[in-house]
C-alpha cells in the first residue's frame, strides 16, 4: 500500500499531478506504470485511493477514485524536546509521528548540546513516518525555542508534564488525563534539567512532573514512554 501526502483538495474524479520527488518514488523506486493505483491523504479531506492515467519524465497524472477514509480527530498531545544528534532524533520524530503526536516542539535548555535543528530535513522525516503509518495528517514542526521563552505562549489551559529523573514526582502510572483536554510532554536535555530549570517548571501551575523509571533513561527512551502512556490514557477515555 503505497501512501502519499497530498497539500492540496482531493475531490472524486479529479485530477492530480504530482511533484517531481514524488513522481521519481513512484516511478523509479516503486515502478509504478499507468493504471496502478495509490493512496493520497491530508488531515482536511481524508484518504483517497487515486489511479495512474499518465507518467512523464517530471510528473505522474492521477485521478481520484473514491474516498477510503474520512478525516478523523488524531488528538492534540505534542511533544517536547531538547535537539539531539541526527540519528537519534529521527528515530525519535519517526516513533513520535508513529504514536501520533500532533505537533514537535525543540526547545533548546542550558545543557541542550545540539543548538541547531534542520527543519526542512525534520520535515521530510515527519512525512514519511505519516505516509508509512497510515495516519492523516503530519506533525506540525514548531521553531526552536530557548527554556526561557517557552512558557511566554504557552496556553495557560494545556497541561505540560515533564520527565522527572530526581524521583521527586509520581509515577507516570499514576497520572489520569481528560480526553477533552490537551497536554504536552516534555523531555530533557542529555545530563538533565539544571537544578533552576527544575525549580522553574515545579513553580509553574500548568506543569506536572512525572517519575518515568527508576532507571536513568536516554531522551529518546523517555521521550516515547512518556507520549505512549499518555495516548494510551486518551485513546482508552475515548
Amino acid at each position: 500500500m503505497i501512501r502519499l501526502y497530498w497539500e492540496g483538495s482531493l475531490l472524486q474524479n479529479q485530477e492530480v499531478f504530482l511533484s517531481e520527488t514524488q513522481s521519481h518514488y513512484i516511478q523509479k523506486v516503486m515502478r509504478l506504470q499507468k493504471g496502478d493505483e495509490i493512496f493520497l491523504f491530508n488531515g482536511e479531506h481524508g484518504e483517497w485511493k487515486a489511479q495512474i492515467e499518465e507518467t512523464f519524465k517530471k510528473s505522474t497524472k492521477l485521478c481520484l477514485i473514491s474516498q477510503t477514509r474520512s478525516p478523523i480527530d488524531e488528538g492534540n498531545l505534542c511533544l517536547l524536546f531538547s535537539p539531539l544528534k541526527p540519528k537519534r532524533q529521527e528515530f525519535l520524530i519517526e516513533k513520535a509521528t508513529e504514536l501520533g503526536v500532533s505537533c514537535l516542539y525543540p526547545v533548546k535548555f542550558e545543557r541542550t548540546s545540539i543548538p541547531r535543528i534542520n527543519l526542512e530535513k525534520m520535515q521530510a522525516h515527519l512525512r514519511e513516518a505519516s505516509e508509512q503509518s497510515r495516519r492523516l495528517t503530519i506533525p506540525e514542526i514548531k521553531p526552536i525555542t530557548s527554556f526561557k521563552n517557552l512558557f511566554k505562549d504557552w496556553p495557560p489551559d494545556k497541561h505540560l508534564f515533564f520527565g522527572d529523573e530526581t524521583l521527586g514526582s509520581p509515577f507516570l502510572s499514576k497520572i489520569k488525563v481528560d480526553s477533552q483536554k490537551s497536554y504536552g510532554f516534555l523531555v530533557g536535555p542529555e545530563g538533565g534539567f539544571t537544578s533552576q530549570e527544575l525549580i522553574y517548571l515545579k513553580s509553574q501551575a500548568c506543569v506536572q512532573g512525572v517519575t518515568l523509571n527508576t532507571h536513568i533513561l536516554r531522551a529518546e527512551t523517555a521521550a516515547l514512554v512518556g507520549i505512549s502512556y499518555l495516548q494510551l490514557q486518551l485513546q482508552f477515555l475515548k
